[in-house]
Order: structure tokens, then sequence, then C-alpha cells
């Protein structure tokens, strides 16, 4: 049996995935502009941790409701992409940017899916949340990929 409890756990994992990749960015970052994206995007996923910890720990929403569809257990354990995230040495920034889009936005869609198919108003509610707060990083993240490639002309 699946629980909300579960759900979070898996969430908890993903955000952890999330900041080792831009601890990567940092890590990579040559120029104190980069730097501070990178640590600020980190630092975001540190407090989405946070946040979701605090929530299955405060029992701010019933951890014990079951998550009858197991579909949707495996849609936030793949919101990510893989469980483990693997960074091979030779990554660049722009390989990292490119990295972190797919996963904010692989992550916005499957919460949304979960979302439409979860049957309890509070899971619903939750997984909503999750969504807006991925796609705020993926638009983040592509609006830095396209200053670091040079790819805004007027607009900034």
């Amino acid at each position: 049996m699946s629980t909300l409890k579960n759900l979070i756990n898996v969430a908890i994992k993903q955000e952890q995935n999330s900041q080792k990749l831009y601890q990567k960015g940092l890590d990579l970052a040559q120029d104190d502009e980069t730097k501070k994206f990178f640590k600020r995007l980190r630092d975001e996923e540190v407090e989405h941790e946070k946040m979701l910890f605090n929530i299955r720990e405060t029992e701010l929403y019933d951890m014990d409701v079951e998550i009858n569809d197991p579909q949707l257990l495996e849609m936030a354990q793949s919101s990510h992409g893989s469980d483990d995230l693997y960074l091979p040495e030779d990554l660049t920034i722009a390989d990292v940017l490119e990295i972190a889009m797919k996963r904010e936005n692989m992550a916005r869609i499957r919460y949304e899916k979960a979302a439409r198919i979860a049957k309890d108003d509070e899971v619903k509610e939750l997984l909503k949340n999750l969504a807006n707060e991925e796609e705020n990083h993926r638009l983040h993240v592509e609006k830095y990929f396209k200053m670091h490639k040079g790819l805004f002309g007027e607009e900034i």
C-alpha cells in the first residue's frame, strides 16, 4: 500500500537530486553571476526539501491517505528522471542547464498528470503546488540558459 508519506519521500529524494545537479553547476561556474544563479537554485531546492520534510513531519496533510493508483507514485518517482542522478565528469554549464530544464519540465508534467488522477483533494492540492514550483524553476533555468547562449534579443 502506498501512502501520501511515500509520495512525499519520493519528492524529497528528487529535491536532493536537484540540489546535486545545481551544486555541479555551481562547481563548474567560473563567473560570479553564474555562481550566484546556481547557488540560488540549489538553495531553493534545499528549501523545497525542508518544506516537504516539514509537511511530512508536521502532518499538515494526512500522511496515511492511501494512494490506490500505483501510476501516481510511479509518476512522482520518475518526475525528474531516474531515482539516482548520474552526472558525468565532463559536464559543461550548458549541459547542466539543459538537464535542469528537462528535469524541471518533466517534474511539472508528471505532477500535473498525477494531480489530475489523484482522488484525494489534499493529494491533488499538494501535487498541483509541486507542479507550480517545478514550472517556476524551469522558467528561471530556461531564461538563464537563453542568456548563457546569447539567445535573447531586445527582451532583456
